[in-house]
Formats: structure tokens, sequence, C-alpha cells
């Protein structure tokens, strides 16, 4: 019997970069390896977002970084096509230092519709580690990005340490089940 073949390829069938449309995308290291919230590398991550919005080629809305995928919520720039924003981010986030993992070839991508709300999105992203277990609702995961906090409503309805209401849980469990995220 023939193992399955990966169909990589058709990821891309349909791919459109729209300049000024919103794209939630997700980047995965290759065989899940847990490395991405090592100091050194969430810090490197942190500063190509930070590269890619002063280049002009996104305008970075949100972002966490998970220990093995990293979501990202950005409006797509005009200097760059969305798969070239992508190669870039992970060329970038690679280059320091002795990296010892590498990203999975392809990633999940996804612009949003003009009926889906960025809230719903940002709300997903903020809340991942927490819905993942990995973070209690009484602590601040230390590897959320967001440029401009007053894009997001929920961001204001955090308690005055930066936690979540124990409450936001079954939430996110709630805009999981209603935004595309597969």
């Amino acid at each position: 019997m023939p193992l399955p073949q990966r169909k990589t390829a058709h990821l891309r069938w349909g791919r459109v970069s729209l300049i000024g449309a919103r794209y939630f995308v997700t980047g995965c290291t290759q065989t899940r390896l847990p490395v991405l919230v090592h100091e050194d590398t969430a810090l490197q991550l942190i500063a190509v977002l930070q590269r890619l919005q002063v280049d002009q080629d996104v305008t970075v809305l949100a972002a966490t970084i998970m220990p093995d995928h990293a979501h990202l919520l950005f409006t797509l720039g005009a200097r760059l096509r969305l798969g070239q924003v992508m190669a870039k981010f992970k060329t970038l986030a690679r280059d320091a230092g002795r990296v010892t993992w590498h990203w999975q070839e392809d990633g999940f991508e996804h612009r949003l519709r003009a009926t889906e709300r960025v809230e719903d999105y940002g709300f997903y992203i903020f809340m991942n580690p927490y819905a993942a277990g990995l973070i209690t609702v009484e602590a601040r995961w230390r590897w959320w990005f967001c440029p401009d906090p007053s894009q997001f409503r929920f961001l204001s309805l955090l308690h005055p340490d930066g936690t979540p209401p124990h409450e936001w849980l079954r939430e996110a469990e709630n805009v999981k089940a209603r935004i595309t995220i597969s």
C-alpha cells in the first residue's frame, strides 16, 4: 500500500494577495518542535514582526507566539505578496544566532471576509495560550504582540494586570467555533 502523498502545492491554489486585505496566518515549526517561546527565539520573532511593519510589508494587528507555532493577524501592505511576507517572516526569524529548528514548508492562511470580525480573530489569538492550557488566566502570556491595542475592544476589558477574566475561556471556545482556523 503506497504512503499518502502531501499535497502542499494545493495550498497555494486560489491564494489571493490583496493590498489592504486582512489575513490570519499560522506558521508551525517542523515536527511541531516546541522552541518558539525560548527567550531569544520569541524576542527575534517579535523583532521580525516589528521589522515587517517598519518596512510597510504589513500592518500587524496582533500575534501570539506559541511553543510550536505563531498566529499572525495583519493587513497586507503594497510592497510584497502574501507568500513573500511569510517567506520574509520565516527567513528573518531563523537568521539570528544558532538556530537548530526549521519551519514547516507551508502553514495555514485565511483572508478575512468582509463579514468576519477582526475582533474575533484577535480574541482567538490572544486566548490561544490560555485555551491550550499553557498558562492560567491568573497569569499574563508574555508572547502576545499587539502594536495598537485600541483596535480591539476586548483588550479594554482585561483585568488591570493584563490578565483575562476566567469566563473568557468558555468564550474562546465559542469564538473558535465561529471563525475560520483550519
